[in-house]
């Protein structure tokens, strides 16, 4: 696999802005007086996520990538156990923000143009006609997560010149729960698509179906994967690398981002380049 297939994309990651915040809490039991379990607080990070996460799995590969934000940041609030990366309970908190514009390119000046869309309100119609109409190569992945369960759809994008999926993000948007995998795919109607598949590993499709098991040694942290898929695979999809590669390095690139909790490292070109030899 050659990873300096895409040395000199030049990248734009368009979606909304995250904030996770992980703060670490020691369960002590039931509340002497109050039908509650306490908690000790015992530290906090904070990690840049959402598109700008999306984006620094790029730094090592591409030659320029550049960020468009919208208006609003959600700040995900995750109370985890320390012990073991559980994670508790969940708060989700809408702020605005300024929209980050600044330095990016024309949209047809850039190679591969990625949509990470988490359905806070970043991918405006007005938005996705423009890169519809202007993008050189799209890639789009839609998230499904509990803020947005049903209502935010990949076929929303009447253009995608590739798509990274999960399976629940797949069935939904067809409407298809029990038909398998494959026949899902093909009512997507993408040219090219991997769905993702947890401990089942990817499906990449390009008119014939390629396979690729999970390949992840540890499970540290699940969340920011399917993120980590669609980063890394999108150039190389740009660059008419074929699917039964795009399926690897996606793979790969899932395997090393869920060994790291949170975002506190990206996905790095060593990084891939031993779990791809591995």
């Amino acid at each position: 696999m050659d990873l300096d297939a895409v040395k000199h994309c030049k990248v734009l990651v368009v979606g909304d802005a995250i904030t996770d915040e992980y703060v670490y809490v020691t369960p002590l039991g039931k509340s002497i007086k109050e039908p509650v379990i306490s908690t000790r607080l015992e530290r906090k990070e904070s990690f840049r996520g959402g598109v700008w996460a999306a984006a620094a799995h790029l730094v090592d590969l591409c030659a320029r990538v550049d960020v468009l934000t919208g208006p609003r940041m959600m700040v995900n609030t995750r109370f985890v156990d320390p012990t073991c990366t559980r994670k508790l309970f969940t708060l989700h908190e809408a702020r605005k923000c300024k929209p980050v514009t600044a330095t990016y390119l024309p949209v047809q000046d850039y190679d591969v143009v990625i949509i990470a869309d988490f359905g806070h309100g970043a991918m405006t119609v007005k938005l996705i006609a423009k890169l519809s109409e202007q993008a050189r190569f799209l890639a789009v992945n839609a998230q499904t997560n509990s803020q947005n369960f049903g209502f935010n759809l990949i076929n929303k994008y009447p253009r995608a010149d590739f798509a990274v999926l999960d399976e629940l993000e797949a069935r939904l948007a067809v409407h298809d729960r029990d038909s398998s995998i494959e026949d899902v795919i093909r009512k997507l109607g993408y040219p090219r698509i991997i769905v993702t598949r947890g401990i089942l590993g990817v499906v990449g499709f390009d008119g014939e179906f390629h396979y690729a098991k999970a390949v992840a040694s540890k499970v540290v942290d699940t969340m920011g994967a399917g993120d980590a898929v669609l980063a890394v695979s999108s150039p190389f999809a740009a660059m008419g690398v074929p699917m039964k590669d795009l399926v690897r390095i996606g793979n790969a690139a899932g395997a090393v981002k869920v060994g790291i909790v949170g975002h506190r490292q990206h996905v790095t070109r060593q990084a891939l380049e031993e779990r791809l030899a591995a």
